[in-house]
């Protein structure tokens, strides 16, 4: 029984320490309300994206969204806490910068060809990247999260 209380402090207290994160990780099947997402794709240099997930219907209906074959999310903190505002490059193999966004976030996804890039975040002054291998058959994930 002591061991059943505990369980259910440490479950009390992850919640009330990741509010984002937790709200972020919702019932993906909930309803979405489509008059507060604002999601339209978008190009560069041939390269199309979506960009948003402001808002629990907004992160939704992006993440419902196929077609995408990097899937970048912003964060911040321990916790997670999504992150909007923050610059976003990314670069092939060689170096060259295929996509670059100013005020992105907290979720991007990009439709790529199979290879290797770099995803690179900037944000408060700090820059954090990540490398990522798409490979054609299953979304890539590119967690960038400042700390």
């Amino acid at each position: 029984m002591r061991n059943h209380h505990y369980a259910l402090g440490a479950t009390l207290l992850l919640a009330l320490a990741f509010p984002w994160t937790l709200a972020a990780a919702a019932d993906l099947n909930a309803p979405i309300d489509m008059q507060a997402v604002q999601l339209q794709p978008q190009e560069q240099n041939g390269i199309r994206y979506l960009e948003g997930g402001i808002g629990q219907d907004e992160a939704n209906a992006l993440r419902h969204t196929k077609g995408y074959d990097l899937h970048v999310e912003l964060s911040t903190g321990p916790g997670g806490q999504f992150e909007s505002g923050a610059s976003v490059d990314i670069q092939n193999a060689q170096g060259k910068s295929l996509l670059s966004l100013q005020d992105a976030g907290p979720l991007v996804y990009v439709q790529l060809p199979p290879g290797q890039y770099k995803v690179i975040g900037q944000a408060g002054g700090t820059t954090v990247q990540q490398q990522v291998t798409v490979n054609g058959k299953a979304p890539a994930t590119a967690n960038l999260n400042w700390r």
